[in-house]
């Protein structure tokens, strides 16, 4: 009777079964776990060697501390001091992959160009880890690929502290420019054969109305829009910004254009060339922080306090 309750052959053996499957089965979760907690590890680490593949990435980082940071550079970075030492690992359109792989970099900072996501796609494959920021336009944007950098750096309370400074200069120049009701005309020149501007929806057009100026292409639905020479004529700017900087294409150069002798601008010698392009147009917390003072003091010198005056 007793030998009807003994486990049979078959069950022992599914019993067995199960025990061995179910070890396999907490090894693998194991190890699962130890693989994805590394791979977060990784993903979450501070980065200890950055490239950085446009300059508004090198000023976030400089700002932010991080220069002794970055190992490699495009060429287009060559007027920030602070990245003289770092590798030069190509043209901005078109990145070395080999160069940057020989860095050993633990972050790339990468832009949407498409020749920047060619070579990002590349170095993914070849295990790097590589971040793709969102193109800039407005202002906004500056800030939020300023606090995007700082959550991959891991440094909230320094993110922080920028972001306040940098919002401390909108609210300040804003401030002074509502002190006037006069709104001169602006014009401000990015490219000079053909010529170029800024049109609603580039940061530039949001710094000159912040600025207290009325940018004479603001109508225009294009960041950057191609203008004829009869465009800026008929708009008659009272105030022009050339940000060239170490190019021919000065304030005198102006005075040579046919018709543009009528301009007010350069009637009552308002053409400035002096602030230099990385200044007004590199899209980077140092664009808040220096060029809208910078805007400011030359769109409304009037109302700008004495101490910035004369530094």
């Amino acid at each position: 009777m007793f030998n009807s309750l003994k486990p049979s052959c078959s069950y022992c053996g599914s019993l067995e079964a199960f025990c061995f499957m179910f070890k396999i089965f907490k090894i693998f979760i194991l190890f699962f776990s130890l693989t994805i907690g590394s791979c977060v590890l990784a993903e979450t680490a501070v980065p200890e060697r950055i490239v950085s593949l446009a300059p508004s990435y090198d000023e976030i980082l400089i700002e932010l501390g991080f220069q002794d940071r970055i190992v490699g550079v495009t060429t287009s970075s060559d007027y920030l001091e602070e990245v003289e030492r770092a590798e030069r690992i190509g043209l901005w359109s078109k990145p070395n992959i080999e160069k940057i792989v020989a860095l050993k970099p633990d972050l790339v900072l990468a832009t949407c160009f498409a020749g920047q996501q060619t070579a990002a796609e590349k170095l993914s494959a070849l295990g790097l880890r590589v971040v793709t920021l969102d193109e800039t336009q407005g202002i906004e944007e500056i800030f939020a690929k300023t606090r995007q950098v700082g959550d991959i750096l891991g440094i909230p309370a320094r993110t922080k502290t920028l972001l306040e400074r940098m919002r401390a200069t909108v609210t300040t120049t804003k401030r002074l420019a509502a002190t006037v009701s006069s709104r001169p005309r602006v014009y401000m020149e990015t490219g000079s054969n053909p010529l170029f501007t800024c049109g609603k929806g580039s940061f530039i057009h949001e710094m000159i109305e912040i600025a207290g100026g009325k940018n004479i292409a603001g109508d225009i639905a294009q960041p950057f829009p191609r203008i004829s020479s009869e465009f800026v004529i008929n708009s008659d700017p009272e105030v022009i910004i050339l940000p060239y900087m170490g190019r021919n294409f000065g304030k005198e150069a102006l005075k040579q254009r046919k018709g543009w002798e009528k301009i007010a601008a350069i009637r009552t010698g308002r053409v400035y060339d002096d602030i230099g392009s990385q200044v007004i147009t590199i899209p980077s917390p140092r664009l808040v922080l220096y060029g809208l003072p910078a805007l400011l003091e030359r769109i409304h010198p009037e109302i700008m306090p004495e101490k910035t005056k004369n530094e």
